[in-house]
């Protein structure tokens, strides 16, 4: 990306400096900074590189032509550019002085605003040529280095960014095989309330978020390219929707705020694109609105602009602290946080990757934004709708493992793993189904224990300390046996240099953490024939998108009218906490009715409470 040509301006008087501002910004490429005296300019030379310096002859304390012998006496100031702006009557006397010290030009006042634009755009060329010859000449420099030197360079770089990429890989994929793992064990508990079941899937759906950005970090084929390239598939949007609003309400209800979902009717389903980068576009989205909104809410709207190739539209509208007007030209730039420093946590990247993947999908993504009110995030997208049938349908749920079928041997497995963790979850999910377990932790431990059990399956972690899984692997297969017991490798690694080298060694599979509890059986069934029973399949538990018909007619009838009508004035007004006040007076008498009010509002179905409690119309017509 092209360095933006930086012009400092120096000027004692505001009114001149602001309108030197103004017209020279409007210059593409060009960055103006002020300075009101010498000495402001002297500092703001030191704190940043500038390029062109435009500067007033008369100011009080230093002058122009004090300011620019100090920036003559400088290696760092020497060479930059200085136009003088002079009055007519000391254009004579700044001939006579301007020039010895070191002004390459000068403009009389008031000055010509063509004139100078087009002195601007001569010492910019110049620059850029200047910068051109600089890059030139450092390449001839490098081609100058040995052929030996630079090929050791490139091999030293190139194993510290594997090492590194290698050691990011191992200890963010490490805790979450242990997050994604527990949660589902525990979220397949047949104890666990609905509740619990609701917060557990919250928890694995963000950690496979998390999963997915590290995927696509340390995708290598992605970080050799140096780019990210667009996938269309049909996907559906609906489902794509209600997962981050399942996502992000958990979070926003923690805030006190609501996370409203506004789609209109003609809001298409099933459509062609990125689902990934869409995805990805509104979380950043959506975690913004929530993060800098204190009261009120965040919408999600959606709908469809039917315009010469229809569009598809969708709003992320908060009522937050909003943006100044000056921030928003920047709020889309990387590593740029605009706004309260308290709250600006993170390193300024979300924006900027949404609109760099709404761009690339072939859209616009636009900003209205009033501080203390709000702000206004709009998506505008190529629509091209996809028929039903071209979605994927989604896998049918499995129940969980609760056993071996019967009239199977008895099957011996290691578990060859040094983290406490992942000892704990893979014990736990193969003492479920019944085999007979034995943990070694790290590979010179596992050596001695499959010359000792003689076990039929090996679970092999790659990275351990004394001896990796790797070696281990090795050594079993040359000792008695080692050639008839299956091993599986578990690793948190990307790398194919890493798998090839695994492959070598002798095992049978690899199994990247973090793992699904069916990754691991369905493996075990592929190498050993092994059969399980399981349980009947246990229904997700619902976040979001309850049935209208968790609440009857008859449940309706059974309110008083004193509390239909607190209810009523609570749905109308959005107001999830009145709401939630209006449902206890029912928790004595009607407890399963309160419980099923307050789960809808929980999750803020204020449409569906406001279908059932409309209904009353009828009923009383009745």
């Amino acid at each position: 990306m092209n360095q933006p040509f930086v012009i400092l301006v120096v000027d004692d008087h505001a009114a001149n400096r602001f309108a030197l501002k103004a017209l020279l910004g409007a210059e593409s490429a060009c960055e103006v900074v002020e300075a009101a005296s010498g000495e402001e300019a002297l500092l703001q030379t030191i704190q940043r590189d500038i390029h062109l310096i435009l500067l007033d002859v008369q100011m009080p304390g230093m002058d122009g032509f004090e300011t620019a012998r100090h920036l003559q006496m400088t290696e760092r100031t020497r060479n930059i550019p200085i136009i003088f702006a002079t009055a007519v009557f000391k254009a004579e006397e700044f001939i006579q002085r301007g020039y010895a010290i070191g002004a390459v030009d000068y403009l009389t006042k008031p000055i010509d605003e063509q004139l100078l634009l087009n002195r601007i755009r001569l010492y910019r060329r110049l620059h850029r040529r200047q910068c051109d010859l600089e890059a030139m000449v450092a390449l001839l420099r490098q081609q100058e280095k040995a052929l030996v030197q630079a090929k050791e360079a490139a091999e030293a770089a190139n194993f510290a960014k594997s090492t590194f990429l290698a050691t990011m890989s191992h200890e963010l994929r490490t805790p979450l095989n242990a997050i994604l793992g527990f949660s589902e064990l525990m979220r397949r508990d047949p104890d666990a309330t609905a509740r619990q079941r609701e917060s557990l899937s919250i928890i694995h759906k963000s950690g496979n978020h998390l999963l997915s950005l590290i995927n696509d970090v340390l995708d290598m084929s992605r970080i050799e390219a140096g780019r990210s390239t667009i996938e269309n598939a049909p996907f559906d949007l609906g489902v794509l929707v209600r997962d981050l609003v399942d996502l992000l309400g958990a979070r926003a209800r923690e805030r006190g705020l609501q996370l409203l979902l506004d789609q209109s009717s003609a809001f298409p389903r099933y459509i062609v694109g990125d689902a990934a980068k869409l995805r990805q576009v509104l979380l950043n989205l959506l975690s913004n609105a929530v993060k800098y909104t204190d009261r009120g809410g965040v919408a999600l709207r959606l709908g469809v602009r039917h315009n010469q190739g229809n569009s598809l539209l969708i709003e992320v509208q908060d009522t937050g602290i909003g943006i100044a007007l000056e921030d928003q030209t920047q709020v889309f730039d990387a590593f740029v946080r605009v706004g309260d420093p308290v709250k600006t946590e993170g390193a300024g990247l979300g924006l900027a990757i949404a609109r760099q993947f709404v761009t690339m999908m072939g859209g616009e993504l636009t900003l209205i934004s009033t501080p203390g009110q709000g702000s206004t995030f709009r998506v505008e997208l190529p629509l091209v709708l996809a028929p039903a049938d071209s979605v994927p349908a989604p896998v049918p749920a499995r129940g969980a493992v609760v056993g071996l079928e019967p009239g199977q041997p008895e099957m011996r497995v290691l578990v060859v793993e040094d983290q406490l963790e992942n000892q704990i979850l893979l014990t736990r999910l193969l003492e479920a189904a019944g085999f007979a377990i034995r943990l070694a932790r790290n590979g010179v431990e596992g050596v001695e224990l499959f010359e000792s059990w003689q076990p039929h399956f090996i679970w092999m972690d790659r990275r351990m300390p004394v001896m990796n899984g790797t070696e281990a692997t090795r050594r079993i297969r040359a000792l008695p046996g080692g050639r008839d017991v299956k091993i599986a490798a578990v690793t948190a690694s990307t790398f194919r240099e890493q798998h090839a080298a695994l492959i070598a060694s002798g095992v049978d599979t690899i199994v990247r953490k973090p793992y699904r509890p069916d990754e691991i059986y369905d493996t075990m069934t592929q190498l050993c024939g092994v059969r399980f029973k399981r349980e009947a399949p246990l229904a997700e538990a619902p976040v979001s998108g309850v049935s209208a018909e968790i609440l009857t007619p008859d449940d309706l009838r059974a309110l008083s009218e004193t509390t239909r009508l607190a209810l009523h004035a609570a749905v109308l007004g959005l107001d999830s906490c009145q709401l939630l006040k209006a449902v206890e007076p029912l928790r004595a008498e009607q407890p399963q009715l309160a419980e099923r009010i307050q789960t809808l509002a929980d999750r803020l179905e204020f449409q569906t409470l406001w279908e059932w409690l409309e209904s009353a119309q009828d009923t009383r017509k009745k």
